[in-house]
């Protein structure tokens, strides 16, 4: 069962593997990044980010939608990782995905505007934001589980 959509522009590293995967209790991760898909090099590194009782699945995201199908079947937990707020829609729409979607990453690039330290947003974000909770979609900024949730249902 899929737990969480999660939009980190580092997409696997510390936060993800030690504090979700233990809070989540999860036994699957699934990358949706077509860039990282494609390049052995990165899939090697992530690899190398999971844990080792943790199984990684890294896929474009025009191919995850039967994986995520399946995922959600099982009994065991597994979280969605995506670079971006675009594929997260994308991921939304593809697979008919119902669970909270988590900011847990968005770097400062140009022409966007902070809402924490942690989350920076462009207009092309904002507007999918917008889109995604007027699709009744449960929208929170939080880097690890330890952290405050901050709920975003307003922008």
């Amino acid at each position: 069962m899929i737990k969480l959509l999660r939009v980190d522009d580092r997409l696997l590293h510390g936060e993800v593997s030690f504090f979700w995967t233990e809070y989540l209790r999860l036994k699957k991760i699934l990358i949706c990044n077509d860039e990282a898909a494609n390049d052995d090099f990165t899939k090697m590194i992530l690899e190398l980010a999971k844990p080792k009782e943790v199984c990684l699945l890294v896929e474009e995201i025009k191919q995850a939608k039967e994986i995520i199908q399946q995922l959600n079947e099982e009994k065991e937990n597994s979280i969605v990782i995506v670079s971006n707020l675009f594929d997260a829609q994308m991921v939304y729409l593809q697979c008919k995905l119902d669970v909270d979607l988590n900011l847990g990453g968005l770097r400062e690039r140009p022409n966007c505007r902070r809402i924490c330290d942690y989350i920076a947003l462009s207009s092309e974000d904002t507007q999918i934001i917008r889109e995604l909770l007027q699709n009744n979609r449960s929208i929170w900024a939080c880097k690890s589980p330890r952290d405050e949730k901050i709920v975003i249902d307003t922008i």
